[in-house]
């Protein structure tokens, strides 16, 4: 509960769970991007044939129990996610005005990039320029995140 009220210790077993830490998001970062680009490709025309389908490539439309079923551990996935990057956000030495507009714009992103699907799928093929719009909103925020919190961790103290 400690860690929670005076943020990550700047002891050195701290900063290297930290190190780990941000390795592996670095590396899920770059696993989402591939994936992304490998399943959906970086195009509205591509993203809404995922979603919709193609007879003429006999791609069958995303089923709903299948978007309900990535929905569901993707929620939790991304909640954990938004609440650790944002708890360590919280002992950045920011100003707080930048670190509102970071939260606020990680959650809308993730919201986005999480409905965008379904919107895709069931109301237009044009809303996969919100899914893609939302990922890399996503991707852009996280990584700036990532940037800003690694470089507070290489500072002497962190906590000021």
């Amino acid at each position: 509960m400690r860690v929670l009220m005076n943020g990550p210790s700047p002891s050195p077993l701290g900063r290297t769970i930290l190190r780990f830490f941000y390795l592996y998001f670095f590396l899920h970062w770059g696993t989402g991007l591939l994936m992304f680009w490998d399943k959906l490709g970086f195009t509205a025309a591509s993203v809404a044939r995922y979603y919709r389908g193609d007879p003429d490539l006999f791609m069958n439309p995303r089923s709903f129990s299948g978007l309900l079923e990535v929905t569901h551990f993707h929620l939790f996935a991304m909640g954990l996610f938004f609440v650790v990057f944002c708890h360590l956000l919280l002992f950045t030495p920011l100003r707080p005005a930048l670190k509102s507009a970071l939260t606020w714009l990680l959650g809308g992103a993730i919201l986005a990039d999480l409905s965008s699907g379904y919107l895709v799928r069931y109301l237009a093929a044009e809303w996969a320029w919100l899914k893609l719009g939302a990922f890399w909103l996503l991707q852009g925020v996280s990584l700036i995140l990532f940037a800003l919190l690694l470089l507070t961790m290489t500072k002497k103290n962190p906590h000021r």
